[in-house]
């Protein structure tokens, strides 16, 4: 496998004062300082601080980082992608889980047009699957991050379960609808067949394997 290539330095520092640019009007906003106000903020004002930070975040990790090392293998860096989840997590946890009405635009890929308005709850749900899973990924990292400083423990074991147990809940919805067509789909192939030869199918592959297991001594 090929190795990535660190930025150059004068890509880093064009890159990294370009995120901290985009990140610092809305971050500003929350302060009611700069071109935005806390009034354009459609929530409360820490939103705004939120998602520029991510921006501003980004930028820093860029500015401060030499482009050589991976960021599981610096604290530094390793704080900044904690950081950023961090952000991405308050966000989706508020528009899931905050008090206030919700709408939300729904779009497809490919097409130059939004869709209707989603209702609250399905608003709601679509941010709250995102919500709990990138909760599922703080845990984890919090974790590591805690095995790595005072070693393996009950607690650091505890918020990994916690973490996996909340990638499996959010990930669920998503695999349900598939499994669900691939089960229809193989008991209306087999119903079928037996409509046409009167009897069930079999896996012959797998029974022959089975009994070749069983009559193999040792």
């Amino acid at each position: 496998m090929p190795e990535t290539r660190p930025l150059p330095p004068v890509a880093r520092i064009v890159l990294g004062l370009l995120c901290v640019a985009c990140g610092l009007p809305p971050a500003l906003a929350a302060f009611d300082l700069g071109p935005l106000h806390s009034a354009d903020i459609n929530g409360p004002p820490w939103l705004g601080l939120a998602a520029g930070g991510v921006f501003i975040l980004a930028g820093l990790a860029l500015l401060l980082g030499d482009g050589k090392q991976r960021a599981a293998n610096t604290p530094r860096a390793f704080l900044f992608v904690g950081a950023i989840y961090g952000c991405f997590a308050a966000i989706a946890n508020w528009i899931a889980f905050g008090p206030g009405p919700r709408a939300c635009t729904v779009s497809f890929a490919g097409f130059f047009f939004d869709g209707p308005l989603a209702g609250e709850l399905s608003c709601r749900i679509g941010f709250g699957i995102g919500a709990v899973m990138l909760n599922g990924c703080l845990l984890l990292m919090a974790g590591a991050a805690l095995e790595k400083v005072r070693g393996p423990g009950w607690l650091a074991r505890g918020m990994n379960r916690l973490g996996l147990l909340l990638l499996g809940l959010a990930l669920a919805p998503i695999l349900l609808l598939p499994l669900l067509w691939l089960l229809g789909r193989g008991l209306f192939d087999g119903y079928r067949a037996y409509r046409a030869t009167g009897a069930w199918p079999r896996n012959e592959s797998f029974i022959a394997r089975r009994k070749a297991r069983r009559t193999t001594p040792g």
